[in-house]
């Protein structure tokens, strides 16, 4: 093989970044990088390849059809020199691996993934970035994230998505409220409760409002606060009732004070799905902790 490969490697990483993110602007944040210099170095890649590869636009770029076909060597190219190091250094398993968890199952499962994580990939970095199902849906369609734990059930087309398991919210109180003389309630007697819930967009407070929406209803939200933990403890400290996992009790030092009651006539049913990229071949080495993650989110769901 005499002829020059009319491109480098760094270029194919730039250009695979600028089209997830569809923006210059964005992709050199990402890369930490001058955006004039991006610039340059997708100009010389299209150069040397006599092809236009992007289309700019007022909202950003847009691929071309030469574009697309790239795209798709591009991720095979990269992925290949992925496996190609693993091989290399003996089948190490090593690298980064980008992790977005909802806050909830951040404080949740953080600390057994890390140290499973540590245990099976010694030699590789891990990186948890806590967040709303929103932003780890964007994170991993950008490349920002490598895998994520979502909420939602309205999934882009980019991802792939395994289901982990469901759980059904509670009403949280503290133990021997003398308002509570039942061991649990329709959704209908939560009306009565003066709750304190995380705001907009969470997967939590979207649940309470939607089916409370689907029988003509609405909660009585007194107070919003983003920190689970701190809701647990206002609710410990009797200032209202959260509407939460019965998992989270377990955050806080006053769990032995506090109660879940079930809730029907609907249940609020929360759904947890694994999300990765479609359009990204996945190192061994986060297929490794993909597996991780599941093993362990199905034993808890």
């Amino acid at each position: 093989m005499n002829k020059e490969l009319p491109f480098e490697l760094k270029q194919l990483k730039y250009f695979i970044h600028i089209a997830e993110f569809g923006s210059f602007t964005k992709a050199a944040d990402h890369l930490d990088i001058a955006q004039p210099m991006l610039s340059r170095q997708i100009r010389r890649l299209e150069v040397d390849l006599r092809q236009n590869l992007l289309v700019r636009n007022g909202r950003g770029v847009t691929l071309t059809d030469a574009g697309k076909k790239l795209l798709e060597h591009a991720y095979g190219i990269m992925h290949q020199v992925e496996r190609a190091y693993e091989e290399l250094t003996n089948g190490q398993l090593s690298g980064k691996v980008v992790i977005g968890l909802p806050p909830t199952l951040a404080k949740l499962l953080a600390v057994p993934i890390t140290k499973e994580f540590k245990h099976l990939l010694p030699d590789a970095n891990l990186i948890i970035i806590e967040a709303m199902s929103s932003a780890i849906e964007e994170g991993i369609i950008t490349g920002k994230i490598d895998i994520g734990l979502l909420h939602s059930s309205n999934f882009s087309l980019d991802l792939e998505i395994s289901s982990l398991g469901s759980e059904n919210l509670c009403l949280i109180a503290p133990k021997n409220d003398p308002i509570i003389n039942q061991q649990s309630f329709t959704l209908a007697e939560v009306t009565d409760f003066p709750l304190i819930v995380p705001s907009l967009p969470n997967a939590y407070r979207l649940l309470l409002e939607t089916k409370m929406a689907n029988i003509g209803l609405k909660p009585n939200i007194i107070l919003e606060m983003n920190s689970v933990s701190t809701i647990l403890e206002l609710v410990y400290e009797k200032m209202g009732y959260a509407i939460l996992s019965p998992r989270t009790i377990e955050l806080i030092m006053h769990k032995d004070s506090l109660i879940a009651y079930p809730i029907s006539s609907p249940e609020l049913t929360n759904k947890l799905f694994l999300g990765v990229s479609n359009k990204r071949i996945m190192t061994q080495t986060q297929k490794q902790m993909k597996e991780v993650i599941e093993t362990i989110c199905k034993k808890m769901y």
